[in-house]
């Protein structure tokens, strides 16, 4: 895929100012459109420099396809041509669950398309800034299991000797049950390929340095390698590693051999066990990089796996005078930690007996406690030596910002509203917890 062309999912409403702006639309068989007998054009879904990508339905076998169709003004190109068939044969080489599948190849009008499996959902770039705008950050779990699926389709590609080679959130599919599928292969490069042509091509946040130092790169997996690493320092810090916006920018950060900030400096709650893994994969000297997807994903599960081990929750009090909140909360982290030992109390003053006798590894309290409240519970905390440290949720159904200005003054490590949400309250302990360790 080129530079500015959207992925597989629904076109997107907008695009953060660092990703390139999609070119003006163009023309693509219309809605209703016969492919070949039996591909029913329903609506354009992305469109980019190398064609446009159509929703249609498989009227034979009756199913939703995705069918790339070259675009009209490449149509005199020979090599453009060739690219695209090349593109629709190394994706029709890799069988993979989390790469997209290529059906068929044909032409309409003397327009060359090739049809692919329709993944519904959005892609990673669309994801995060959703989340983004809710002030929603990607949970460690989230991004590894995203990543690690990633890096297993990216791995089944080069087994068939192509680089991706323009690998990026837009580029990353996410399904139904969070599958991830790799596609859009508009760029590849075969394994040991040496790219003559003078033109840096790609997305350039994801160019890996020395594909743009090299007269004449030779194209192996750790180029690929290198934008996932920025693909998990985006999705673990909220920011880009490094302050590359365009190519001019991209030379530019590169020769001044600008650093790149660990992750766990950018966001203090990040357990610092995962720069060295990020920062290995951002490495620009390539020979100190993970040779391949695989190293990295691996090196991520141990690296989790240390975590968990280290951040067990063994024991968590949930303190809330509201019978049902408290036990909705205790059932969630129940289920969450099967082999923490989850306590109950009602009221402050018998959440600091309690803790005082038997401390806790994680507490979830109550911001309107009976008698001493949430705020006056965690300030006893702190004060006490062998709980000053101990993770603390608070959650609220009447509290706003000024209150959670004063928690966090006291190292309170996350604020939730009420109804909480179950989901949202088992990231932000394990992400506590793996602050706690980190």
């Amino acid at each position: 895929m080129e530079e500015g062309e959207e992925a597989l999912g629904e076109e997107r409403p907008a695009t953060p100012r660092w990703r390139s702006q999609p070119p003006a639309a163009m023309d693509a068989p219309p809605p209703g459109t016969v492919l070949d007998g039996m591909y029913r054009v329903e609506r354009v879904i992305g469109r980019g420099g190398m064609g446009v990508v159509l929703l249609a339905t498989d009227e034979r076998l009756e199913r939703e396809v995705a069918i790339k169709v070259i675009a009209p003004d490449r149509m005199g190109n020979a090599k453009a041509h060739e690219s695209f068939l090349g593109e629709a044969r190394a994706m029709a080489s890799v069988r993979h669950e989390n790469v997209v599948q290529l059906y068929a190849y044909g032409q309409f009008e003397g327009l060359p398309y090739f049809v692919m499996e329709y993944v519904p959902g959005t892609d990673l770039g669309t994801w995060i800034d959703e989340r983004a705008t809710r002030g929603v950050s990607p949970s460690i779990d989230e991004t590894l299991g995203i990543l690690d699926q990633a890096c297993r389709g990216l791995g089944a590609i080069h087994e068939r000797g192509v680089v991706h080679a323009d690998v990026k959130p837009g580029n990353v599919l996410i399904g139904p049950s969070f599958r991830v599928a790799m596609t859009d292969l508009g760029l590849f490069r075969a394994l040991g390929e040496r790219d003559l042509s003078e033109l840096v091509v790609g997305t350039p946040a994801y160019i890996a340095p020395e594909v743009v130092y090299s007269r004449a790169p030779v194209f192996d997996p750790r180029a690929d390698v290198y934008a996932v690493g920025v693909i998990a320092y985006e999705m673990l810090t909220g920011r880009m590693p490094l302050p590359i916006e365009d190519v001019p920018s991209l030379f530019d950060v590169h020769s001044k051999r600008v650093p790149v900030i660990p992750p766990s400096e950018v966001r203090p709650e990040l357990p610092s066990a995962l720069d060295a893994v990020v920062l290995r994969a951002l490495e620009r000297d390539v020979s100190q990089r993970f040779s391949t997807p695989d190293e990295l994903r691996r090196a991520f599960f141990r690296a989790r796996s240390e975590l968990g081990k280290r951040a067990l929750a063994s024991r968590v009090l949930v303190v809330d005078d509201d019978d049902d909140a408290r036990a909705m909360v205790s059932e969630t982290l129940r289920f969450a930690f099967p082999k923490a030992e989850v306590t109950e109390v009602r009221d402050g003053a018998e959440a600091l007996a309690h803790l005082e006798r038997h401390g806790a590894s994680l507490v979830v309290l109550d911001l309107d406690l009976p008698g001493m409240n949430g705020v006056e519970l965690t300030a006893a905390l702190r004060g006490i030596p062998h709980l000053e440290k101990v993770p603390i949720l608070v959650v609220t159904g009447h509290g706003g910002s000024a209150d959670w200005r004063v928690l966090q003054k006291f190292g309170t490590d996350g604020f939730l509203v009420k109804p909480v949400d179950s989901y949202t309250l088992v990231a932000l302990a394990r992400r506590a917890l793996d602050k706690s360790v980190g």
